[in-house]
């Protein structure tokens, strides 16, 4: 049982600790050591001068950004057992106790105070490959978000400029309409260019796939174009450099998506362990839950990721049917909404439960809900108990704990 209970504030060049002695309920002065060796290195020398014994401490970090992640990652290589607390609960802790102003050495010492309560997330190293997965699908995860956003700013310049392209290319962000809206961005550029060097800009951007008939299409459609030409040398520009980044993130993307696949090959896994998901997909949802055992329980597993129904009830008032909760793994939340959509498109047997649903006069955003939930529950089975998925386990048997669907 640890005898000292040690609160850190994070921040960007210096952390602030604080040090609660349970036996005496005594709380040291708050104080600061810089993010580098040095300072790390005297913060374990302050601990070690209370007791040399690495169990006698309990270090509450807050879940706030990366700032404190060296710092822990560097603990829990010492041997010390370190804590993630909550933000949102924290400020809660510090309101309650009646601190309205909020301040680096109020926080720390709030810190050490809120880790006699229960239910913090334990720290621990995490596998190597699984830590770099997390890492990596989280990047493409934000990369994807960043390649939507330019496509939409592309569609919103080209809907003024040149309106229409879009019937051309039904896809502004392939390879082939980038390469040539890079090449001639906009209506005036295309005309000047003429059908045949068109051509040959999509005959090499497509590897020979398109060519003279879109070219020509294009030009005409570039002749009578409604495009505000007045802004097409503005315009033209920010075209020709919005598909420029989109060529660039695309690849970046690419490149991203080899790397995840390598990791994914040295996990114990194969694509067709599971019902649905491709290796990203599977590698993001490994890697996020990191060691199924933490879970005990189903539910608990999927109260980690936020799929299920938030309580509410007050005095003998009960909300009949609850809305879902929104905390969770924003990257897992994501992911299993995406994969209930293509389960009910691949696989027979929730193809076969949502149109059964449908029919007996159900949401279908909450029978995605209840796929989701699902999925989620064989995800866990399946590597709870290493099992690979069977899509007919009601005949032999061999996935009855999925029953409980």
């Amino acid at each position: 049982m640890a005898h000292y209970h040690v609160g850190i504030d994070v921040s960007k060049h210096k952390h602030k600790a604080c040090i609660r002695n349970l036996s005496q309920d005594s709380y040291s002065g708050v104080f600061s050591f810089t993010v580098n060796r040095q300072g790390f290195e005297k913060f374990l020398t302050t601990l070690e001068k209370l007791s040399p014994s690495k169990e006698d401490f309990l270090i509450g970090i807050e879940a706030t950004g990366n700032y404190g992640v060296t710092l822990a990652y560097f603990l829990l290589a010492q041997g010390y057992k370190v804590m993630e607390i909550n933000p949102y609960r924290a400020n809660q802790f510090r309101k309650a106790q009646g601190k309205k102003a909020k301040t680096d050495r109020i926080d720390a010492r709030s810190l050490a105070t809120l880790l006699s309560l229960e239910n913090h997330k334990p720290l621990s190293l995490p596998d190597p490959v699984l830590d770099n997965l997390r890492e990596l699908t989280r990047f493409r995860a934000d990369m994807v978000k960043d390649r939507s956003a330019l496509v939409n700013q592309l569609h919103e310049t080209l809907s003024t400029l040149f309106p229409e392209f879009a019937s051309v290319f039904s896809r502004l962000d392939s390879s082939t309409s980038l390469a040539l809206l890079i090449s001639y961005p906009g209506p005036g550029y295309i005309s000047h260019a003429g059908e045949a060097r068109v051509s040959e800009t999509l005959v090499n951007a497509s590897r020979g796939r398109i060519g003279k008939v879109v070219a020509k299409a294009l030009v005409e459609a570039a002749q009578s174009s409604v495009g505000v030409l007045q802004r097409q040398p503005a315009l033209a520009t920010k075209v020709s450099i919005l598909g420029e980044r989109l060529t660039a993130l695309t690849a970046a993307i690419e490149r991203v998506e080899r790397e995840i696949a390598d990791l994914f090959h040295k996990l114990p896994y194969d694509p067709q362990d599971f019902p649905v998901g491709n290796i990203t997909s599977l590698a993001t949802l490994i890697s996020e839950i990191e060691d199924i055992h933490r879970f005990p329980t189903l539910k608990q597993f999927l109260s980690h990721f936020g799929w299920c129904p938030k309580s509410f009830q007050t005095g003998s008032y009960r909300l009949e049917h609850p809305r879902m909760s929104h905390a969770g793994n924003k990257y897992v939340r994501r992911l299993i909404w995406m994969l209930s959509i293509v389960s009910v498109k691949t696989v027979p047997r929730y193809r076969a439960y949502f149109q059964r649903r449908v029919a007996e006069g159900k949401s279908k955003m909450h029978i995605l809900v209840a796929v989701g939930r699902k999925l989620l529950s064989v995800f866990y089975a399946i590597l709870k108990r290493g099992i690979p998925y069977d899509p007919n386990w009601e005949v032999n048997g061999s996935h009855f704990a999925l029953a409980r669907h």
